[in-house]
């Protein structure tokens, strides 16, 4: 009788194990906690001769607990239920940026001849912050899927939702935030290594748009204008360049002492809690003190784009970049304007100026990027072993011996 062979079995497929993740970056937490720390303490000292000091207080408390919890919910929630939920995220941004240009809104809140602000309650809320982080979501999505595949469609897509946020955050108007959303589209598209023609049409398309968009409203004129010669507007729109000089000049190299700033009395600089914090910091705590706020936007920014290199894979990658080029942009313009090396774009500092609604974007998107940064590094990849050479056999050596 035949004898039956067993089958031999086939082990079981190795059962994939989810990454082990490892400690958030520490040098990324050191810079969070400088600039949230220096934020606090200098939205304090700017506005707390405006009210009762107990008020500054629970206000900033709440604007911190609100900006904390954003930060664990970044850094908590998977990166792949951020994907998913990236196309809600990004009509709800558009939606609330629609919603505040509708005539007679009566949630629309007009400050300084700008209508940013949605106000429920006793709450105000800013959704352009917002749409920067539903555009980086956005680009990193779209960027990760099609890049340097994707065809003309899919470029007039892309091209469509960026034109389309910073076309609504312009109508409000807000031409800086246009310019910063703009700016990281383009820096994405770079980290993404598409082809550099590309990268520099949409830029030359960018720059152009907002030179004609600039000359279209008056106050942007005149804001370029006050830009050469602020002291020919010295009574109008240079004075608020001339009294951040007049500030940071007063402060010297060490500064005049926390809360000892004269400039921010009586409104002499206009928007010193917000977008011009930065002429207050060195007025109060001299050269010293903006050289240390450079050096924290620089620590994040190094960490920012280190966290990027290192992620494991394209979509964290492009992420990454994306967050670190808006804190980074953003501080850039801003201390730009506020010392006078640009037009005046009306852009708060990240994490300094006061806002609620920015202060919760920036530390969601943060979030993130510790997140990220939590990631294994990719694998190396392994080159096959070469094959060591076949030594001839002692028959063979025989057979071309007696040939010779």
């Amino acid at each position: 009788m035949a004898r039956t062979v067993p089958s031999a079995r086939r082990p079981p497929a190795p059962v994939a194990r989810p990454p082990v993740l490892g400690l958030p970056d520490g040098l990324l937490i050191v810079a969070l906690i400088g600039l949230i720390s220096l934020g606090m303490v200098m939205i304090y000292s700017t506005t707390v001769h405006e009210g009762a000091p107990a008020e500054v207080v629970r206000e900033l408390a709440m604007q911190f607990g609100v900006g904390l919890a954003g930060l664990l919910i970044g850094l908590l929630v998977p990166l792949s239920w951020w994907r998913r939920l990236t196309p809600v995220l990004l009509l709800g941004a558009a939606a609330a940026l629609g919603f505040l240009l509708l005539p007679g809104n009566p949630w629309a809140i007009t400050r300084l001849g700008a209508t940013r602000w949605i106000g429920i309650g006793p709450v105000s809320i800013q959704p352009s912050e917002f749409a920067k982080l539903a555009f980086i979501l956005f680009a990193a999505r779209f960027l990760d899927r099609f890049g340097k595949r994707a065809n003309l469609g899919h470029w007039i897509v892309y091209l469509g939702v960026m034109g389309l946020l910073a076309g609504l955050i312009y109508l409000e108007p807000d031409l800086g935030t246009a310019v910063v959303l703009c700016g990281i589209a383009i820096c994405m598209l770079w980290v993404a290594r598409v082809h550099w023609l590309g990268i520099a049409g949409l830029f030359g398309l960018a720059a152009g748009g907002v030179y004609l968009l600039a000359q279209t409203k008056e106050h942007q004129q005149e804001r370029l204008l006050a830009w050469r010669n602020p002291w020919a507007y010295e009574d109008t729109i240079g004075h608020q360049i001339i009294q951040s000089w007049t500030a940071m000049a007063r402060g010297g190299l060490w500064g005049v002492g926390l809360g000892q700033s004269l400039q921010k009395l009586d409104n002499r600089l206009p928007e010193a809690e917000t977008d011009f914090i930065f002429a207050v910091i060195v007025e109060e705590l001299g050269l010293a003190g903006g050289i240390f706020v450079i050096l924290l936007f620089l620590l994040f920014a190094w960490r920012g784009f280190a966290i990027a290199l290192r992620a494991p894979d394209r979509y964290s990658t492009l992420l990454a970049a994306g967050i670190t080029t808006w804190v980074a942009g953003q501080s850039v313009l801003n201390v730009g304007v506020v010392t006078g090396t640009l037009p005046n774009t009306g852009i708060p500092l990240p994490f300094l100026s006061s806002g609620g609604s920015s202060l919760l974007a920036l530390m969601i998107a943060t979030g993130l990027l510790l997140s990220i940064s939590r990631l294994p590094p990719p694998e190396p990849r392994t080159q096959p072993a070469a094959e060591p050479p076949t030594q001839p056999s002692p028959g063979s050596r025989r057979r071309s011996s007696r040939r010779a």
